[in-house]
């Protein structure tokens, strides 16, 4: 088997989260025949409940400068932003220690500038593939606003907010005004806003990523509901992989997107890809009765408020560090209810529903999308975060590109997996 593939290769995708199926699909419209797999039904994993944000204001890592000092607190408020159980601390520790090492000011400015070379793309490759799916009603081009109290609040956070400028986030500050004007539902504790025209968000992430998902059929890809067990190599190069019911699918490249789960893979081929779960919480309010224009983000208290279609909510927001099997602590959903209502009023909750995702997380925040060092045909898609939905386009152009040697110009260096 030839090392340079064409448009017709063979490609088995193993995950049908947001993140594999715009891989897949990409990889179709560039005319490779593409077998998507997954065990369970598409989107119904992290992606059905994501915040439904295209967050490409997101450029400066988790782990920020002086991280060090905010760990305890962490590991003594559950109910706070960023939350850390105590009791899967020593298997977390390994992920914690480069996390720490990572919010070193040098090590953030590369992390940021890789961010934002993903980040900045996003829109131009998305926008293809949502014309293509048909799912352009779905897609709200409004912008965002993160709220601070006070001037003061906004004025420490400003440092950052000039960092993402020279990063390429075009942003501007509204008074209270401006933000009666532009979004008067807002409560008057809020007196400054931030606006990043080029932010986005749509309707429900899990039909936009079930649109996603159509159109892949549509276009003449393959769907198998199937476990994956492992890949299959001969002579050094992918075969394909084996699954639990429907044998060996062979291939000349499989990408693995199976975000948290990918584990098992890397560990079959003994890369170290430090991945742990940043849980996240929603709270969804289909009654709420708030017609909200802008995706919300509270800057203080770390969550953000979704406007779905017909009035109403989805609350997201908050991180939790804790193994991906460790059962969810719903006070972290029910808690988003009360900080809401003093953003935007009363609202209807009648018929809501919570949820909890794990987000596959890597300690630099930074994703891989890579091949494999030395297994020719094995590509990585994993480590997003809470940046699936947003990145999902751009991994598939960016693997796409690489799977057919197609010259991009683009530094992909920066999201390999053997920088572990």
């Amino acid at each position: 088997m030839s090392n340079s593939l064409t448009s017709a290769a063979d490609i088995v995708v193993v995950g049908a989260g947001v993140v594999g199926i715009a891989t897949a699909l990409q990889l179709r419209l560039a005319g490779c025949a593409v077998t998507l797999v997954d065990r369970g039904e598409p989107a119904m994993e992290t992606s059905y409940g994501n915040a439904g944000a295209f967050a490409v204001s997101d450029v400066i890592p988790l782990a920020e400068p002086g991280v060090l000092r905010k760990v305890p607190g962490w590991m003594l408020d559950p109910l706070g932003p960023l939350a850390l159980r105590w009791r899967y601390l020593p298997t977390l520790a390994p992920w914690l220690a480069r996390f720490v090492a990572a919010s070193r000011p040098k090590r953030v400015a590369e992390l940021t500038r890789a961010m934002a070379a993903l980040l900045n793309r996003v829109n131009d490759d998305y926008a293809p593939l949502i014309q293509r799916a048909g799912l352009n009603q779905l897609w709200r081009r409004h912008g965002n606003l993160t709220l601070y109290r006070s001037e003061e609040e906004f004025g420490a956070a400003q440092a950052a907010w000039d960092d993402k400028r020279r990063h390429g986030v075009g942003w501007h500050k509204l008074g209270r005004a401006e933000l009666e004007r532009d979004a008067p539902q807002v409560g008057k504790e809020w007196q400054v806003a931030v606006n990043v025209p080029a932010w986005s968000h749509v309707d429900d992430p899990y039909t936009f990523s079930r649109g996603l998902f159509d159109a892949f059929i549509r276009e003449g890809g393959r769907f198998v509901q199937d476990e994956v067990l492992a890949t299959a190599c001969a002579s050094g190069r992918i075969a394909g992989v084996e699954t639990a019911n429907s044998g060996r699918l062979k291939a000349d490249a499989v990408v693995i997107a199976c975000g948290i789960w990918s584990d098992r893979f890397t560990r079959q081929h003994k890369y170290r890809i430090p991945l742990e779960s940043e849980r996240g919480y929603h709270v969804t309010l289909p009654k709420a009765g708030v017609a909200l224009h802008h995706f919300i983000q509270c800057a203080s208290e770390s969550f953000v408020i979704l406007p779905m279609g017909n009035g109403g909510l989805r609350l997201a927001g908050t991180v939790e560090l804790a193994h991906r099997d460790a059962p969810p602590d719903w006070r972290r959903a029910h808690i988003l209810i009360d900080k809401a209502k003093r953003i935007v009023g009363d609202f209807d909750t009648t018929d809501m529903s919570v949820w909890m995702g794990n987000r596959p997380s890597v300690p630099d925040t930074v994703p891989v999308i890579a091949p494999a060092p030395d297994v020719g045909g094995l590509y990585f898609a994993t480590g997003h975060g809470h940046l699936g939905l947003t990145l999902a386009a751009t991994t598939g152009a960016l693997l796409t590109d690489m799977i057919l040697r197609r010259p991009s110009g683009f530094d992909v260096s920066p999201y390999r997996l053997d920088r572990f």
